[in-house]
Order: C-alpha cells, then sequence, then structure tokens
C-alpha cells in the first residue's frame, strides 16, 4: 500500500516540476488517463440524489463538474463538425494510445445528462448553457465490428495494450450508460462476451458488469468465484490478496459487494430495480437504500418475494420487480 497523496513518485517521477519540460508523470501507465475527474463528479452526485443535500449539490458538486468539463473543454481541440477529437489519450492504464477514449466519453455523456435533469431553481441559466453546449461536443460512444456484430469499444481508435483492463465497458460500470433495462444493452453484452481480459479478483470489475447487464448465472458464478477466495498467509478470511497489488486487497472484496448489491437493486433515474441479476434459487433477506432517502426491505425465498416495504411508501409506485433467473 502506497502513501496517498497527488501522485506517488514511481509514476510522476523524481524531477522536481519546474525543472522538468513535461509536467506529466513519467509512467505511461497514467499519462494521458483523465476519467478520475468524472468518477469524482458522477459520484458526488450519487452522494446528492441518495441524501437531497442541495448545500453540497451547490457547494460541492456544481463546481467540480463545471472544473472537470471546463478542463475537457480548454485540454482539447474539435474538428470541422465541433466534436471533440481527444487525442493524445488513453482508455484506463490498458490502451496507451487512444483518440475518444470510452471511460471518459462515457463518463462525460452521463455527467451532462445528469447535470441537465437536475431542476432549474437549482442550477443557474449560465451552467445549463454550458453543459448543453459541451454536451453538442462530446462524440458518440465508440464502437466496433466483432463477428459481424456491433459491440462497444476501448475508443474510437486504440492501440499498444499493456494491461488488462477492459474499458469499452466504463459505459456500462461505473457510468451506466448501457444496461439490461436500456436500448443498447445489446452492445455491452457483445462487448463483455468478446473482451480481452477476464477474472473475478482483485480490481476485475466482470461481476459488476453482468449484474448491470441483468446476466444473473453468469454473476453468480464470478460472485461465488470471488467469495471463495482468500490469502493463504492471513487468518483473517477477508484479507484477499495480493491479487494485482497488495494484502489485504480491498478492492477485492469492494467489488464484491458493488455486485452483491447490484444483484439485489439497481436504480435508473427515479426507477428502482428490485432483484434485476438475482438467481431464483437464492434465498435473500436484505435492507438497502436507494436514491431520495428511500430503503428497500426485502424477503425472497423459495423464488418468490414473501416480503417488501418501501420508505417511504409513495416510492413504490417506481419499483420495478424483476423475474430471478
Amino acid at each position: 500500500v502506497h502513501f496517498w497523496g497527488d501522485v506517488f513518485n514511481e509514476s510522476y517521477g523524481w524531477t522536481p516540476f519546474e525543472k522538468r519540460k513535461d509536467k506529466l508523470q513519467v509512467s505511461g501507465y497514467h499519462k494521458w488517463e483523465w476519467v478520475a475527474g468524472p468518477e469524482l463528479a458522477y459520484m458526488a452526485l450519487d452522494y446528492y440524489e441518495y441524501t437531497g443535500d442541495e448545500n453540497f449539490l451547490k457547494q460541492k458538486v456544481l463546481p467540480t463538474a463545471d472544473a472537470v468539463m471546463t478542463f475537457f473543454d480548454e485540454h482539447y481541440d474539435v474538428d470541422k463538425n465541433g466534436k471533440l477529437v481527444m487525442h493524445p489519450a488513453m482508455a484506463c492504464e490498458t490502451w496507451w494510445k487512444c483518440t475518444n477514449p470510452m471511460p471518459e466519453l462515457a463518463g462525460l455523456h452521463a455527467l451532462t445528462a445528469r447535470l441537465l435533469a437536475l431542476p432549474d431553481r437549482l442550477t443557474t441559466p449560465e451552467q445549463r448553457a454550458f453543459w448543453r453546449t459541451f454536451r453538442k461536443k462530446l462524440p458518440a460512444l465508440p464502437t466496433r465490428q466483432v463477428n459481424g456484430k456491433t459491440a462497444f469499444a476501448p475508443a474510437e481508435k486504440f492501440e499498444n495494450k499493456r494491461n488488462s483492463e477492459n474499458p469499452e465497458l466504463y459505459c456500462v460500470f461505473p457510468f451506466r450508460l448501457a444496461s439490461f433495462n436500456r436500448p443498447n444493452a445489446d452492445l455491452a453484452v457483445s462487448a463483455l462476451n468478446h473482451r480481452w481480459d477476464k477474472g473475478n479478483s482483485g480490481w476485475r470489475q466482470d461481476d459488476i458488469f453482468m449484474a448491470y447487464l441483468g446476466l444473473a448465472e453468469q454473476a453468480r458464478r464470478n460472485l461465488v468465484g470471488r467469495a471463495a477466495k482468500k490469502h493463504a498467509g492471513s487468518r483473517f478470511p477477508a484479507f484477499w490478496g495480493p491479487n494485482y497489488d497488495w494484502v489485504p486487497d480491498q478492492d477485492h472484496g469492494g467489488v464484491l459487494m458493488k455486485a452483491l448489491q447490484a444483484m439485489l437493486l439497481q436504480t435508473d433515474g427515479s426507477r428502482i430495480f428490485l432483484l434485476p441479476a438475482w438467481p431464483k434459487d437464492w434465498n435473500v433477506e436484505f435492507r438497502l437504500h436507494a436514491p431520495a432517502k428511500t430503503t428497500i426491505e426485502c424477503d425472497f425465498r423459495d423464488g418468490k418475494v414473501r416480503k417488501l416495504t418501501v420508505t417511504p411508501p409513495e416510492r413504490k409506485a417506481d419499483l420495478v420487480i424483476g423475474k430471478p433467473q
């Protein structure tokens, strides 16, 4: 585990900022990767949606989101059609030479859509005008042809593979532009089926992708396999790892928890999806939170929902009960 900070020296390099011509980090693994900004703003919006904290929205979320979008707006040029040309760029740590990478594009598409969906009273006309103008500059999510089928791609152009993430699926998670309930789910499933790298340990997100796409059996297999792993040299069973990094591997458990919850409950706007990727032969009793200060309590047993409590009660109208597979 590294000391927390902006960028650790092994990546940034040891030459001081004022003495180097290239101000970006020396390591090629993160040199042109900017997805952290959209991710941060997206998570901050999640916090607002769950809590309804309008002061947090105005004082933290909107300034952060505006700063993130301003960076992309000023950092990259536009083509003859007025669309951003994100180059040089990279897709996660995996594809080092890209144009218009999926993670950043998906993040910016998702971020602008959510911002423009906010009530007018919480935003200014100037903010909304900037968001609309910036959104029009965003290229479409990249796709590719695989065995005669269209699938989401890591970027519009991509080469020089150096790692094993699957950035083409960032439109599924974390940014949920593609999911089982959306019309582009087939593009995401095709991307999942033809991904370059597979696994269910460490930071690998396959389990979450499968849950978001409603693939209950695949999610089950990955989740069970992940939960069964442990570090042989540790007495505590949840000290997973080292996988890709260290012991304890917090990523391994984080993906496990996120995937499990996504199998039980997902949200999209005001809609709440109950049991969207749950195996019908798994019994479960749970209480989970949803946006708008909502809680869902459910007892699913022997293939049926035996108990369901939604608080506040009026949110039950937004509930969509899935059919466990």
